[in-house]
């Protein structure tokens, strides 16, 4: 099957099978077709129940052998006992790819993880992709294509964005979603791998790279399977400018076991994922804050040439406890240089070469807090980073746009001047 081929049965089929769909509403196995429906997916639904003819207003089918043919993804929510059954039937219909939501495979021991293998021995066998076992399936905010069981979808609509998702965990897929879109910020596609049986991070990110409706790629990780296919990845999306941000958990023993008995994951070291990461150019996230703001600090953005960072601050307090992570983080806070210091005493702020750039509430008067003093201040520290840091009052009538205005026309000063990239810090969640 072509990448292209893959990406469409995957990502944006035009006909889905939900196998296992109930035609009692309140059961979760109801959830992907009513959600499909609400959310818009205009293809074609075959449900799968052997007991009822009709589900939710669409005709239903005992089994996939004798449904329509034409199906390009199915969705398998019965009981694990019957899951290869099911995947025989993909084989025989062709259906190109299939998600499994039901679970009782390789995170339950050793008999689980024979009857995955030999799940995937079949698929294989007859031409079928897997996401799953123990998966939500995936959402396509863009077509719209809400092919999951994940409750966050009892939403009234979803916000179509830049950003994809790869999640080893189908509730922390839900999370990162329903965060998302209390900030407003939108996904372009999200899928649940679950056990990762077949279809791995590293393929459904290669995909990512090449969707034309995503511009960051964000990862959450209980393990990394297949590390050459996640490596080649992120080199293609790096050529293509597109950022790839990781939550990976097993820092301690106890998150190594919870993710053994969640998914049937295999971890290693975290300074061996952390090598990993380094060298691929994956940017490592700690806090699933970090993966919604991650976004918005990479979309567009060049990566810095070097380690020297500036900082350029109103809050004395508030910089300091920014500038004792970079330090942990190995970057050099460079101080204001003379001229700097020279250029601010003429504007009636008199600060000394100090690790950063404090311009004390001083800065937040609107004749010092403008593009013009923030960008020249900061380009002629000629640095790899800028960070700019908390600048004036959110409750302050206009602050709000004032601040972004002011951030967008700095950053651009910067950037037509320098190789600078610029990072803004605020205090407040309202503001920039």
């Amino acid at each position: 099957m072509s990448d292209s081929n893959l990406a469409r049965a995957l990502l944006a089929p035009r006909c889905v099978a939900l196998v296992g769909a109930s035609a009692d509403p309140n059961k979760n196995t109801a959830r992907p077709q009513r959600y499909l429906r609400t959310h818009g997916y205009t293809g074609t639904i075959v449900p799968i129940n052997n007991s009822a003819k009709e589900c939710l207003g669409e005709t239903a089918y005992p089994s996939l052998d004798e449904a329509p043919d034409g199906i390009e993804h199915a969705l398998v929510m019965v009981p694990g006992k019957y899951v290869l059954g099911v995947v025989e039937q993909c084989v025989r219909k062709r259906i190109p790819v299939a998600s499994i939501y039901s679970d009782g495979f390789a995170e339950t021991g050793e008999e689980g993880r024979k009857l995955q293998e030999r799940l995937v021995a079949v698929a294989r066998a007859g031409g079928v992709r897997l996401t799953g076992p123990n998966c939500m399936g995936t959402i396509n905010t863009h077509m719209p294509c809400a092919l999951s069981i994940n409750a966050v979808l009892d939403i009234d609509r979803l916000i179509p964005g830049r950003v994809g998702l790869v999640s080893q965990s189908g509730s922390v897929m839900g999370a990162l979603l329903s965060r998302g879109q209390a900030r407003g910020m939108g996904f372009s596609k999200l899928v649940s791998v679950g056990n990762e049986c077949d279809l791995s991070v590293g393929e459904i990110t290669d995909l990512l790279v090449d969707d034309i409706d995503t511009d960051v790629i964000l990862l959450f990780l209980e393990t990394i399977r297949k590390p050459e296919l996640l490596a080649r990845a992120a080199a293609r999306a790096h050529a293509a400018g597109k950022p790839v941000a990781v939550y990976k958990l097993g820092r301690s023993e106890v998150a190594r076991e919870l993710a053994a008995s969640h998914t049937g994951a295999m971890t290693g070291s975290d300074d061996s994922a952390n090598a990993f990461f380094r060298r691929h150019g994956i940017m490592r996230v700690d806090t699933l804050e970090a993966m919604i703001e991650a976004p918005q600090l990479l979309r567009g953005a060049r990566p810095p040439r070097g380690r020297r960072i500036a900082v350029l601050t109103t809050t004395g307090g508030g910089a300091a406890m920014v500038v004792d992570n970079l330090g942990r983080l190995g970057l050099d806070v460079v101080p204001p240089t003379d001229r700097i210091i020279r250029n601010l005493a003429g504007k009636n702020i008199h600060i000394r070469k100090a690790a950063l750039t404090d311009l004390t509430m001083a800065g937040t008067r609107k004749e010092i807090y403008s593009a013009t003093t923030v960008g020249m201040t900061l380009a002629a520290t000629a640095v790899p980073i800028a960070l700019p840091w908390r600048f004036g009052s959110a409750s302050a009538p206009g602050w709000t746009a004032t601040a972004i205005s002011v951030a967008s026309t700095a950053t651009a000063m910067i950037t037509s001047r320098t190789n600078s990239t610029m990072i803004w810090l605020s205090a407040f969640l309202q503001s920039v």
